[in-house]
């Protein structure tokens, strides 16, 4: 007998290991919406059809999600903190603090992410390293964790950023020692890492991680569009916060941002933040006309994400939220994000006039590409992850999925 309940009852909540059915949605599959219902079981999205007449089998649970979209879960690829939590703090509760994090995700609908470590002591970095690679697994039901990025310390100086100058390496030395001097030589959490690609042997450096699966990405740095093209060709396969930290377009040389122009046949991606400080709108509309298949909206959040207003810690620096901005003490520097992956898709729509379509895959498709991980994660196909979020017409979180366990919920609080 087939159990029939609307999405936001509590019955239909932990229903991972049943066989569901989700209809009554509009479901975001291979870039495009479609009137289909999702079949989910296992933690797996399962093919209807084969269930349905091959197998015979009818679905343990029906769920209606009363006309909402499904898409798949979105992908963070930079995620300095949020919530309270300050990954880049050197502290004897990483994990905790990243589970806590992890929990706290998706409520704005990530439901995997890439912990992002800014530049720090190699003390800390070898730490942390250790400190991921011992987590438990399976112990924390929030968003996954897909692998560190280390944004830094091989970075320029003068594109500093916030990150602190004393923390910086300015070349990656003989046979890449530098690497292993100041990461250690067990990479096997790492996903990305951010570099400049100018400083002192940076294209040996780059051709040694891609040979290790490492994602490069370029960022922080001064590089001329030639250079940027270089370190593609020696691996390369991202850019780091698009137009932020990094030397401006000019028409005699386009630099970094020049790289999307000629970027359709090398396949790379940028990440971006669409919250409306770290780019104005007609940046991101320039950006995301040029190359709108490579966009991935990134939210560099960082520990007063969630929290308001006040004075925050992201590692050792003291930073200031005012409105939707996050600087550096007594500076105009920006520090990194506050706004959730959601408002950013709303801000990508509003800034381009493109379909919710194309925002979603800049949430989820596109960074699974980068990652390489389009097996299981960033689609709703049979056999990927079942991470998905349920959205009204306006882009809210309604609910969030991970592995067809509803983690989150949105709740209607009463007026008051």
């Amino acid at each position: 007998m087939v159990v029939q309940l609307t999405w936001n009852q509590a019955d239909a909540k932990n229903l991972g290991n049943s066989l569901v059915r989700y209809t009554n949605c509009t479901l975001l599959r291979n870039r495009y919406f479609v009137d289909e219902d999702l079949w989910v079981e296992k933690g797996k999205v399962v093919d209807a059809l084969n269930i349905f007449y091959e197998q015979k089998r009818m679905p343990d649970y029906k769920i209606d999600c009363k006309q909402l979209f499904i898409a798949p879960g979105f992908i963070d690829v930079q995620v300095n903190g949020g919530f309270g939590v300050n990954l880049s703090h050197d502290s004897e509760d990483l994990i905790s603090q990243l589970d806590k994090l992890a929990m706290s995700l998706p409520q704005s609908g990530v439901t995997a992410f890439c912990p992002t470590l800014i530049s720090s002591t190699s003390s800390f970095y070898q730490k942390a390293l250790r400190s991921y690679k011992a987590r438990p697994g399976g112990g924390c039901k929030g968003a996954t964790v897909l692998g560190l990025h280390l944004e830094g310390p091989f970075i320029n100086k003068s594109r500093a950023g916030a990150h602190q100058i004393e923390h910086i390496a300015e070349g990656f030395g003989e046979n890449c020692e530098m690497l292993k001097s100041i990461y250690g030589r067990d990479l096997s959490e790492v996903c990305i890492i951010t570099l400049a690609p100018e400083l002192t042997n940076g294209m040996d450096a780059i051709r040694h991680l891609s040979k290790k699966g490492i994602r490069v990405s370029i960022g922080h740095c001064k590089a001329s569009l030639s250079i940027g093209l270089r370190a593609i060709e020696c691996g390369a396969t991202g850019i780091t916060h698009l137009f932020n930290a990094m030397s401006p377009f000019h028409h005699r040389d386009p630099c970094l941002p020049g790289v999307l122009a000629c970027a359709d046949n090398r396949k790379v991606y940028y990440g971006i933040i669409a919250d409306e400080v770290h780019c104005h709108k007609e940046a991101l509309a320039l950006a995301h006309r040029v190359y709108p298949r490579g966009m991935m909206l990134v939210t560099d959040s960082v520990t007063a994400m969630g929290l308001g207003e006040g004075t925050h810690q992201l590692g050792d620096i003291t930073f200031v939220v005012n409105g939707r901005r996050a600087t550096v003490s007594d500076t105009n520097t920006l520090i990194g994000g506050i706004t959730p992956m959601n408002d950013c898709i709303r801000s990508l729509i509003k800034a381009t006039n493109c379909s919710g379509e194309i925002a979603l895959n800049c949430a989820s498709l596109h960074p699974a590409e980068f990652l390489g991980i389009t097996n299981r994660k960033g689609k709703l196909q049979p056999g990927c992850d079942a991470d998905f979020v349920l959205l009204d017409n306006e882009m809210n979180i309604m609910a969030t999925y991970i592995e067809g366990n509803r983690i989150y919920e949105h709740v209607k609080r009463p007026p008051t």
